[in-house]
């Protein structure tokens, strides 16, 4: 099985089938009854940001996945060998999955973190200071916006740019792909080999639909498909914010 990730906004309920159906399609192929994925999730409730993670039969795990009655949703989802995580940071969340290879000069860069970051980090997995060199990107450019109520989709697509390109230095090497929220902002990139696909939904039927509902699927390890409406093109973020009924593109600078 190809190494997937799937990253989604998702304001209110998505059906389960919407959900199983919509990360089966990006993957060309049914689910398999019985295969067993890691999922780390992490999701809102009342304003909090909380993480849960463990391992799931793959379709059971989708299902529990869309019936989070929360507002916003990421879930990195890959097999249980590779690389990946949800992790957390005051009113940050960040998903990752892929092949994040193992820096040379890991110790130097935990060392340049602010003592604030470095104090935040627990396993010290690849993944893990994947996010922490986000957030001390931020600190670098501004502490404030370790604190600030809002972030501006501008700054964290930057940021989050810096990053993939340091640990993908070759656009078409393995891919990694990566969400940063922070309140009602949601950004997602991918680097390197692999798609990024999203689907809008109305949530309910007809003139009584309340909101449009966002799924973003990401596929690693694999060309993207040519010409797909929904694909985010090479070099281009999924931009998502509760704000704005319609997802929007933002270019990886």
């Amino acid at each position: 099985m190809k190494l997937r990730g799937v990253l989604a906004r998702i304001p209110g309920v998505v059906p389960p089938a919407a959900l199983a159906d919509a990360v089966a399609a990006a993957d060309d192929a049914p689910l398999v009854p019985g295969h067993t994925v890691q999922i780390d999730q992490g999701f809102f409730i009342g304003g909090e940001p909380l993480i849960q993670r463990g391992t799931h039969d793959e379709q059971a795990g989708y299902r529990a996945l869309a019936n989070l009655k929360t507002d916003q949703l990421l879930a990195a989802i890959a097999e249980p060998s590779h690389s990946q995580g949800v992790f957390r940071y005051r009113d940050f969340l960040c998903a990752v999955t892929g092949r994040l290879s193992r820096s040379e000069s890991r110790a130097q860069h935990t060392a340049d973190l602010p003592m604030q970051l470095r104090d935040n980090l627990r396993g010290r997995s690849e993944s893990e200071l994947f996010f922490h060199q986000i957030l001390s990107n931020l600190h670098d450019a501004d502490p404030a916006y370790l604190t600030a109520a809002e972030l501006t989709a501008e700054v964290a697509t930057a940021v989050l740019a810096k990053v993939l390109r340091q640990v993908v230095p070759d656009e078409q090497g393995p891919g990694v792909v990566a969400a940063l929220s922070h309140g009602e902002l949601l950004v997602i990139a991918r680097r390197g080999s692999g798609s990024l696909r999203y689907q809008s939904l109305a949530e309910g039927q007809g003139p009584a639909a309340s909101q449009q509902l966002t799924l973003a699927v990401a596929e690693l390890g694999q060309a993207p498909p040519a010409a797909e409406p929904s694909e985010v093109p090479t070099g281009k973020a999924l931009v998502l914010t509760a704000r704005t009924a319609r997802p929007t593109l933002l270019t990886l600078s």
